[in-house]
């Protein structure tokens, strides 16, 4: 083997190498982002779930008050 082909070798080597560890830095970074967009989802369903029973909770508080007041008790 020339010493040309030797430094063909390794620069080909060195890529790869690199190209490797790009790969795995792009797949960890992959699964960070799915880790996080599956804590989000589900974040975001129990925000939902709050939103919904608060939401009962004044509607529910608003027909009491409603009741008590004097326009309410003309219906």
């Amino acid at each position: 083997m020339t010493e040309l082909e030797r430094e063909l070798l390794r620069a080909f080597e060195d890529l790869q190498a690199s190209y490797e560890k790009q790969q795995q830095e792009w797949q960890r970074g992959y699964e960070s982002l799915q880790t996080m967009f599956e804590d989000t989802q589900r974040d975001n369903q129990a925000l939902k779930r709050q939103v919904m029973n608060l939401s009962k909770q004044v509607n529910d508080l608003s027909e009491s008050v409603s009741r008590w007041t004097p326009e309410g008790k003309k219906r």
